[in-house]
């Protein structure tokens, strides 16, 4: 048989940000029964196209097929032969066609739409963004507790350790509580139960400071000379509110979400819940340290009315922790950041052990 190659086919794919693998298979011929004067015919394939679905992205490829024998065809027929060699030729031919295969090759070129995608695009600058401001909110609360509040000290001084509960508080209930929620969209190419992990133990370490910080703010109160009362402010009830919530939230979390032993349908119905209330517990966390910073600035900060150095940064610091805010709630309830299942996901939510 003759070599036959199909030169119309057409990669019709973009080179930029494409994947290109080979794959070779052989596909047995079927044996065609044919008279005295007519030949068996291989007709190459028209151009494959495939479409993959993945979980990061969607790709259509189109495969080049190269069509080779492995045999060859004896062109010269006697036009003379009598019926009965006739027979015959066909009979061997039939018998060679038997073990007869085509080695196919395909190359298939694939593109990633993800990297192209406008709404992850601003995904990514909105949340380095978010990152960088609360980086810069912490480093702020620190500048202004290291140079205009005394820095920070232990039960010896009752008024300077009373230091750690904002800076604490800023770190553990507000920047890492927000990327604790953003960590399903910021890292969508992981696993879901490596996100779960990492969810839960963001929330364990920003719950140790927060206990630190509730440490230092009653052991300022009740080790001072004279005995400061505790609970009475809007800003101590509303916060305490958040840390509760908090704790709840976890809690319930951990139950529902990440130890064994849940059903599906249980999750199904509380994630919208657990949902709502993490969001509403970090929005309560923000206006219950709006209020705190407030309330010391008019206590510490002399001459606040005047808008002195002191009361500038405290005032920054409260607009860096309504834009944190602002941008983790965006991030999160926005439609178009929501993050993909990956195929192995939908193992995870319907195995027993998860």
């Amino acid at each position: 048989m003759s070599t036959l190659v199909n030169d119309d086919v057409e990669k019709n794919a973009n080179n930029e940000n494409t994947h290109t693998s080979t794959l070779t298979v052989e596909i047995p011929i079927i044996p065609i029964s044919t008279t005295s004067n007519e030949h068996a015919d291989i007709i190459a394939s028209p151009p494959v196209t495939v479409t993959v679905a993945e979980a990061s992205k969607d790709t259509t490829d189109t495969a080049a097929i190269v069509v080779k024998s492995n045999n060859s065809e004896n062109n010269n027929n006697n036009n003379n032969a009598n019926l009965q060699q006739d027979q015959q030729q066909d009979q061997q031919r039939q018998q060679q066609n038997t073990n007869t295969t085509i080695t196919t090759t395909m190359t298939i070129s694939s593109k990633d739409k993800m990297d192209t995608d406008p709404a992850m695009a601003n995904f990514k600058v909105l949340f380095v963004l978010t990152q960088l401001i609360g980086l810069t909110m912490i480093v702020l609360m620190g500048c202004w507790i290291g140079v205009h509040m005394g820095g920070l000290a232990g039960t010896s001084n009752p008024s300077i350790e009373f230091n750690w509960h904002p800076l604490l508080m800023t770190i553990g209930l507000i920047f890492l509580y927000g990327n604790a929620i953003l960590v399903y969209r910021g890292f969508r190419s992981l696993r879901k139960r490596t996100l779960k992990l990492c969810h839960a133990a963001i929330h364990v370490v920003a719950f140790v400071l927060t206990v630190l910080a509730l440490v230092a703010v009653f052991d300022s109160h009740n080790l001072a000379p004279k005995p400061i009362a505790n609970m009475y402010s809007l800003h101590s009830w509303l916060g305490l509110a958040a840390v509760i919530m908090f704790c709840l939230q976890y809690v319930a979390g951990f139950a529902a979400f990440l130890a064994p032993g849940a059903k599906q349908s249980v999750r199904a119905a509380l994630l919208p819940i657990h949902v709502y209330f993490g969001l509403f517990g970090f929005i309560l966390a923000i206006a219950a340290a709006l209020m705190g910073i407030t309330e010391k600035a008019i206590f510490s900060v002399k001459d606040y009315s005047n808008l002195p150095s002191s009361g500038v940064m405290v005032n920054l610091c409260g607009v860096l922790y309504v834009t944190f805010g602002a941008l983790v709630v965006y991030l999160v309830t926005n439609p178009n950041y929501k993050r993909k299942p990956l195929p192995e996901d939908t193992v995870l939510l319907t195995s027993a052990n998860d």
